[in-house]
């Protein structure tokens, strides 16, 4: 999308065309009214892309700490050529500082996420049928040659494959949903003096409650350049897990199906971090650490409860 296209349909006065994300399309802007502004490609198709915006815009007049599109005087979000587009304030504040207290910030921000009670149509629903196990196989062997020894990663598939996913099928009508960020990690959050904000909802949708805390604990210190290069350790996995549980309460069953609901986000988005993960990030001390601790996590690392 050339830089004046999106200036144009957003009335911008300047638009920086070098994106501040190798993952996706993000470009720091200013405003007709002078505000600083990030533009970037929305989610799709219309239905989805406006319901994401009234979404947001309910959460945050709950006091929901997450962006809502700018007040730019043009239709916001909109199509532009083949996508959608849509124009959020720039959230001034500080990366996440990887300590106790900012842990349990996200933790309680992302209870509140799922504990809304908000309008979920044109949201985009969980595809049970996405999910396809015949292939394995297939994945280890393409991940085989980026794999640290001591990898369990192949355990972890086979194991989602034969007793996870059918697990999780099977009680799909028993499982919780909630509007989900889908991506709920510290590189997506800005701390300011009021704290954590959710800077990107775009990939939100509704989902399973306990498919996005599981998703949190696989990936949220992926791709962040103040995070430690690990996962959680047990004792911030506590403090993470108390947030969240100060403002949800889990079903019995979602707590039983808890195990098997981290195996599935193990391998649906572990694994699919590290093959998507080039060399360079492999190399990179911080992000290759994470990987590498990745490839060697299961879910009996995290647990809801010590015994």
């Amino acid at each position: 999308m050339p830089a004046d296209g999106l200036a144009t349909a957003f009335a911008l006065r300047t638009l920086d065309d070098t994106s501040l994300s190798r993952w996706s399309s993000v470009y720091r802007a200013v405003a007709a009214d002078g505000s600083p502004v990030v533009v970037k490609r929305a989610a799709s198709p219309r239905e989805r892309a406006e319901a994401l915006a009234a979404w947001t815009r309910a959460a945050a007049a709950e006091g929901i700490s997450v962006v809502v599109p700018h007040e730019t005087g043009t239709r916001n979000p909109q199509p532009i050529g083949e996508d959608w587009w849509v124009a959020y304030p720039f959230v001034e504040g500080r990366p996440y500082a990887a300590d106790a207290e900012d842990l349990r910030a996200a933790g309680v921000l992302l209870g509140r996420l799922h504990a809304s009670d908000l309008a979920e149509d044109g949201l985009r629903r969980y595809d049970w049928d996405g999910p396809d196990e015949s292939g394995v196989e297939d994945d280890l062997e393409t991940l085989a040659d980026i794999l640290p020894r001591d990898a369990v990663v192949a355990e972890v598939g086979r194991v989602w494959r034969d007793e996870a996913l059918p697990a999780l099928r099977a009680a799909r009508e028993e499982l919780p949903v909630a509007m989900v960020s889908s991506d709920f990690k510290a590189a997506n959050l800005v701390y300011t003096d009021a704290g954590p904000v959710l800077v990107d909802p775009d990939n939100g949708g509704v989902e399973p409650r306990i498919f996005d805390l599981a998703l949190a604990v696989v990936l949220f210190h992926n791709e962040s350049e103040s995070a430690p290069g690990r996962l959680f350790t047990a004792d911030e996995w506590d403090v993470f897990l108390s947030g969240y549980l100060s403002q949800v309460t889990l079903t019995a069953r979602e707590r039983e199906l808890w195990p098997a609901a981290l195996t599935h986000m193990l391998w649906e988005e572990g694994s699919w971090a590290l093959e998507d993960n080039d060399a360079a990030a492999w190399a990179h001390p911080r992000q290759g650490a994470f990987l590498r601790d990745l490839a060697r996590t299961d879910a009996a690392r995290f647990p809801l409860s010590r015994s």
